[in-house]
Parts: C-alpha cells; sequence; structure tokens
C-alpha cells in the first residue's frame, strides 16, 4: 500500500488557496481538500506552476474520477458527481501508483466500509448518486427537490459488490501539518532529525530532539516557501532552524504533563 503524505484544506481559506504559488511538490505529496457539504466540485489553477491531477473521493474513499490540470490554466475542471473530498498530487503519481476510478484512498476521515465497494471493471457510480433526474420545483424551475438518496449497487447493471480490500493509498499529514497542529495546541515536539552529507555518505541521524513553539516558517536558499520551521530547541536553549524535510519522524509532547501524547 503506497503512503501519501498530504496538507488538509478544511477551512475555505486554505481551500482557496490550495497549492498556489508553489514551485515544486515533493514527489509522495499533496493535498487533501475536505468540504463540508457534497457538491460537485470544481478547481481551476489560477497562480499554480506545479502540473497537477487531482482526484475526486466519496466519502468510503473510492476514486470517481481522475482528471489533469495545467500550469496557470483558469478552466474549470468539475466532479462528475457530487462528493465531499478531492486529492491534488503531482501530475502522472496516480498513474505510477496505479490509482485509478475505483481505487481506494484512506485517512483523514476517509475510511472504506464493507459492501459499497462496487466492481472495479464496472462502471464507477458514487453511492449517493440519485436514483432519478432532478425533480423540478414548478415555482422555481432551477431548484432541485430530489433528494440525494444512496445507490443499491446490486441493482446497478453490470455492477457486482466486492468484499472489503486494502486501500491502494493511506493519507497521512505532513510534517508541516502536523507542527502547525502543534503551535495551535501549545504542544512542544521530540523529533528525529538527518543532516545530509555527501551524497557517497549516508544521512546522519541525530538523537532524539525536543523543540517548542511558538514555530515560524521561511523559505530555504532556493527561495521554496515554508521550507524551513524556526523554533526554539530546548536542549541547547536557543532558537534554531529545521530543514522539514531532514525531519524523519515527531511526537508530540505535553510540556505540562512531561510526556509523549498521540497526535
Amino acid at each position: 500500500m503506497k503512503q501519501l503524505r498530504v496538507e488538509v484544506a478544511d477551512t475555505y481559506p486554505k481551500r482557496e488557496y490550495g497549492l498556489m504559488n508553489r514551485k515544486k511538490l515533493a514527489e509522495d505529496q499533496g493535498m487533501l481538500f475536505k468540504f463540508p457539504y457534497y457538491n460537485r466540485l470544481n478547481f481551476w489553477m489560477k497562480n499554480t506552476y506545479i502540473p497537477l491531477d487531482i482526484a475526486f473521493i466519496n466519502d468510503e474513499g473510492v476514486v470517481l474520477q481522475i482528471e489533469s490540470m495545467s500550469p496557470h490554466s483558469t478552466k474549470a475542471v468539475f466532479s462528475n458527481y457530487p462528493c465531499r473530498y478531492a486529492l491534488e498530487v503531482n501530475k502522472g503519481w496516480f498513474n505510477k501508483n496505479d490509482v485509478k476510478e475505483g481505487s481506494i484512498i484512506v485517512g483523514e476521515g476517509i475510511t472504506h466500509k464493507k459492501g459499497i465497494l462496487l466492481n472495479k471493471s464496472a462502471q464507477v457510480l458514487a453511492p449517493f448518486f440519485m436514483n432519478a433526474p432532478p425533480a423540478q420545483n414548478p415555482e422555481n424551475p432551477e431548484m432541485d427537490t430530489t433528494e440525494m438518496q444512496p445507490q443499491d449497487p446490486e441493482q446497478l447493471p453490470g455492477e457486482t459488490v466486492r468484499e472489503q480490500r486494502d486501500p491502494e493509498v493511506r493519507l497521512n499529514r505532513t510534517i508541516r501539518e502536523l507542527i502547525e497542529d502543534a503551535d495551535y495546541k501549545g504542544l512542544s515536539l521530540l523529533i528525529i532529525y538527518q543532516i545530509k552529507q555527501r551524497p557517497d555518505k549516508p544521512p546522519l541521524v541525530l538523537p532524539p530532539k525536543k523543540i517548542s513553539g511558538p514555530f515560524s516558517f521561511e523559505p530555504d536558499e532556493f527561495g521554496e516557501e515554508d521550507a524551513i520551521v524556526k523554533c526554539w530547541d530546548e536542549q541547547d536553549a536557543e532558537w534554531k532552524s529545521f530543514l522539514i524535510d531532514n525531519i524523519i519522524s515527531l511526537d508530540y509532547f505535553d510540556p505540562q504533563n512531561n510526556e509523549n501524547i498521540a497526535g
């Protein structure tokens, strides 16, 4: 199963800004968009420099549709079905990792439930797809009065229900997201940090180090936004900067109880 680190855009400002003004995206990194309601989602690429693929995903983690998006394009890409999740990755990542319509994505609130996944070789429909065309309100022809009802997969021609299976992709929060979360909660972090050496030598892994906020993000020497986190190094009792890509792992640390806690 492939692991993908994601930044989670779960507020209106985060969803609106998305991946704009980024010059690069790590190979196994993406952005998961969470919306509060079912809707036909639409995205464009204004001020976005990275060529992307986008997957529209239902509540059970089934990929309903995958589209490609070109940098700076203002042409909107729409989901064919109402959904609440969209996942953006580097262009070609889905194809490289054999993720397609019908694949399963889990993590960050998306769970796969037994008995709803449709046969991968058949046409993929959202479980909440309407059973009938929208009924119109005679007083307002544009108003849809048909409720979204779960579709019974057994009633769909050519569809068969599959047993629960392992997902193709599991989503995990990025290191930056975890640091932002710790800053919001007022928690310290216990990190494992590596220093990259010459190409012919393995990275030097340092002993665990405890850092605390306030955490702030800065660009690196190449101008990559938010590539460095500046924080308080509790061992050395001074402010330091760490390359986020060099942080191997981290755990939340509650300074009041002096213990590690689950994230």
